[in-house]
């Protein structure tokens, strides 16, 4: 494992040297790999290397080193398994940043499916089970319609990103591309898996909701940004990812799970790049992803600190206030801070570009001010994660463990670029043409939004853990009701499960195995007996038995 890290550590290294004068110049590289030749026929692999794939696969390469660092106090048992696991889901995740065609990319997406669900079952639980079958079965629906789509697109020239063939292809296969795109990002209708996964080891919750598998719908709307503006997709893409924002913003507000609320907030600035793209800023929509990469899984680390010290995801009950956790408890605030967009940390570069832009396109002034207040929302839920663990007390008597030095150097590896990254990159990347004009009133508003927010934040710190069930509150913790679907998929599979485990007390596997043997058996054998028959014979038989038949 130190050695798989040193290795992390020098490719990443390596990338940011290549990438600094190859985002200076904005130049891309392609590189082909010649993997087979049959007779007159050649298998290659491309990989293209531009100024976004550059700056994403050095994202996630820090995120997956800082988890991997951070495992070794977190995972106790199984390390070499988890680490492995961990590595093929890095590895489908920069397949699918650097694959410039659609066959290499669904190697890559499926990869991600595939790992993902070994990940949230890890732990190998009913519930972690449950939540793993749940997740992949979700994720399902978008593979089926990324493959349907790859399969109408066999009438064009080629499979590239870069070919201008796809224009002509008509508007089903972009429908069916943006299907598996919102499935893939957790948007309605496919959002009740989000907070499922959340049975996985936080480690994993911080790579997957930060930079790998919910950001790769977002990635794939990027790359084929021409085709989604040729076709006018903007409105559908609007419509869903505000109805997305909305739902996850007010869920927020009255959740007390600490994952959970995190993978919320995650699910909200999801939206949020949606809603940027659909508005035609996709270079704005790519910087915010990178922001929200660093410290998103900054604060999923230090919120894994909190739930092993606490040993309790209930935030009523966690309490930031020990001395031992200094340095968990200053990345914390800091990361919470940068959700909130505070003015000159990385976030703001990002975040507050794309609510002056909103303000500026020519939109419904309704929908344009809803955005503004969901967008208050999220400096709302994240004050209030702050202070509550801030001003609780520790109930524990006992004193508690030092945080070894993996885990405060696993949080300073995010924490610097959380802070710093947003004001280099926006130096380096070229994120608008266009120079906004804005009153100072509009110019403010932002920060004005954060004050306001923070005056009216006045948490009862007594706050009763049990409370009057209205069906509001049971409405926004099944997400608008979609989880029920969860809920009967759940029974079906325990019922399922139950069956089986009768079946196996009863000792009737065995004679259904041998069943199943005797039935292969016969069918093969009638298979080459009729293969050894005339075409003749058999279109004779065929006649007699559809005559009896009908």
């Amino acid at each position: 494992m130190k050695n798989f890290i040193l290795f992390l550590y020098l490719t990443i290294i390596v990338l940011m040297l290549i990438s600094m004068p190859a985002l200076k110049k904005s130049k891309a590289i392609m590189v082909e790999w010649k993997m087979m030749s049959v007779k007159s026929s050649d298998m290659n692999m491309f990989f293209l290397m531009d100024e976004k794939s550059y700056v994403f696969t050095l994202t996630v390469m820090m995120v997956t080193t800082s988890i991997l660092m951070y495992s070794k106090f977190y995972i106790e048992k199984k390390k070499m398994m988890f680490t492995k696991i961990l590595i093929m889901f890095m590895i489908s995740m920069v397949m699918l940043i650097m694959s410039p065609n659609m066959v290499s990319l669904v190697m890559g997406w499926e990869g991600l499916g595939m790992t993902s669900f070994v990940l949230i079952m890890y732990y190998q639980n009913k519930k972690s089970m449950m939540s793993s079958m749940y997740t992949i079965m979700m994720n399902r629906i978008g593979d089926i319609t990324l493959l349907a789509s790859m399969m109408l697109l066999m009438n064009s020239n080629s499979w590239m990103f870069l070919s201008l063939e796809f224009m002509n292809s008509g508007i089903t296969w972009v429908m069916l591309i943006t299907t598996s795109m919102f499935s893939k990002s957790a948007q309605i209708p496919f959002s009740s898996w989000l907070t499922e996964a959340m049975a996985a080891p936080t480690p994993v919750s911080a790579l997957v909701h930060s930079s790998t598998l919910v950001t790769a719908g977002v990635y794939l709307m990027i790359r084929f940004k021409s085709a989604m503006i040729y076709l006018q997709m903007d409105q559908i893409i609007f419509t869903v990812a505000m109805m997305t924002l909305t739902m996850a913003s007010v869920n927020s507000l009255m959740e007390m799970d600490m994952k959970k609320l995190v993978a919320l907030s995650t699910l909200s600035q999801i939206s949020i790049m949606f809603i940027s793209m659909s508005t035609n800023l996709y270079s704005l929509a790519f910087f915010h992803m990178i922001m929200h990469a660093t410290f998103k899984a900054l604060i999923f680390l230090c919120t894994s600190t909190f739930i092993s010290v606490s040993n309790t995801q209930d935030l009523r009950k966690i309490s930031s206030t020990s001395t031992n956790l200094l340095v968990t408890n200053i990345s914390f605030n800091v990361a919470s801070m940068i959700l909130c967009a505070l003015p000159f940390v990385s976030s703001f570069y990002s975040k507050e570009i794309i609510m002056e832009m909103i303000m500026v396109k020519p939109l419904n002034k309704i929908l344009a001010m809803g955005f503004i207040t969901l967008m208050m929302v999220t400096t709302s839920y994240s004050l209030k994660m702050m202070m509550i663990t801030n001003l609780n007390k520790m109930y524990l008597t006992m004193k508690m463990k030092s945080e070894i030095n993996t885990q405060k150097m696993s949080k300073l590896i995010l924490l610097i670029p959380s802070i710093i990254l947003g004001n280099k990159l926006a130096w380096l990347m070229e994120l608008n043409k266009d120079v906004i004009y804005l009153s100072i009133s509009e110019k403010l508003i932002p920060a004005t939004m954060i004050l306001i927010m923070t005056a009216m934040m006045k948490i009862d710190t007594k706050n009763k853990i049990n409370k009057t069930n209205t069906n509001v509150k049971q409405m926004m913790s099944y997400m608008w009701f979609m989880k029920n679907l969860n809920i009967v998929k759940k029974l079906e599979l325990m019922n399922q499960n139950m069956l089986s485990m009768k079946i196996t007390e009863k000792g009737m596997v065995f004679s259904k195995t041998k069943l199943l043997i005797k039935f292969t058996y016969m069918t093969t054998q009638l298979l080459f007996k009729t293969n050894q028959m005339n075409l003749k014979a058999v279109i004779s038989i065929m006649f007699i038995l559809m005559i009896i038949f009908v």
